[in-house]
């Protein structure tokens, strides 16, 4: 049974909804898509400060302790009430560490259950590809698509099924770096239509496990659509996010 949980928490894109004619939807998208960044960067500066307050908690603490030792070592007799300050304030520093740690624990958790986006899945930048720059798409009309999707998979139907019944992350993401013209909505549409005969013929687990890699390639083609770039360029940043 493939597992779908995986993709519970994907926000691609700002302008899937449909809006109510009379609504300014390049308006709105942008609203969203300015609203979105502010939570992530006001969640960033949390992350940043309490980084921050807990190294500075560890420094303290290191200092404190650092005082307790030379203490015991110089005055073992005379420097008590002073050592047993120390302790004290050692201690309150233990605790204040820990409260510290546990915040940002919290922060980690929530940043796990966060729903990626294009933002999200992007932020660390593409590496300098040939690919990253799309080019102007031509219309095409219903024969000349119908014509490329024949000549694709007959020339590269053996690479999309091995994609198909691919497993792990890791498998796929070095797929399709070693076959990159695979990335592509030919290869989207041949899978969707091979799933189609699987549940005809009753094959449901082996449909399910197509269906996955179907879901992986289309969610890419989204993303780049979003991104305006080369479907080629932006794979890799993909599996990077979703592993």
């Amino acid at each position: 049974m493939v597992d779908y949980s995986v993709w519970d928490h994907i926000e691609v894109s700002d302008d899937e909804d449909e809006t109510h004619p009379n609504i300014d939807t390049a308006s709105l998208f942008r609203w969203r898509h300015q609203a979105r960044v502010e939570r992530m960067e006001q969640f960033q500066k949390e992350k940043e400060e309490l980084d921050k307050g807990c190294r500075e908690c560890k420094r303290r603490l290191a200092e404190c302790q650092k005082k307790m030792k030379e203490l015991e070592l110089a005055e073992p007799q005379s420097g008590r009430g002073e050592l047993e300050k120390l302790q004290a304030e050692a201690q309150q520093l233990r605790n204040e560490e820990k409260s510290w740690e546990n915040k940002l624990e919290e922060l980690r958790k929530k940043e796990k259950n966060m729903p990626w986006n294009v933002d999200t899945l992007s932020k660390d930048g593409f590496s300098k590809s040939v690919f990253n720059v799309k080019p102007e798409e031509k219309e095409e009309t219903e024969e000349q698509k119908e014509k490329k999707h024949k000549t694709f998979v007959e020339r590269y139907e053996k690479q999309i099924k091995h994609f198909g019944m691919l497993r792990r992350w890791d498998d796929s993401q070095k797929y399709l770096s070693d076959n990159p013209h695979l990335v592509c909505e030919e290869t989207a549409n041949y899978l969707v239509i091979w799933c189609i005969d699987l549940e005809v013929e009753e094959k449901h687990a082996l449909m399910e496990q197509v269906a996955h890699q179907t879901i992986v390639m289309q969610f890419i083609l989204e993303l780049a659509k979003s991104l305006k770039v080369d479907p080629r360029a932006c794979f890799r940043q993909f599996f990077t996010k979703i592993k």
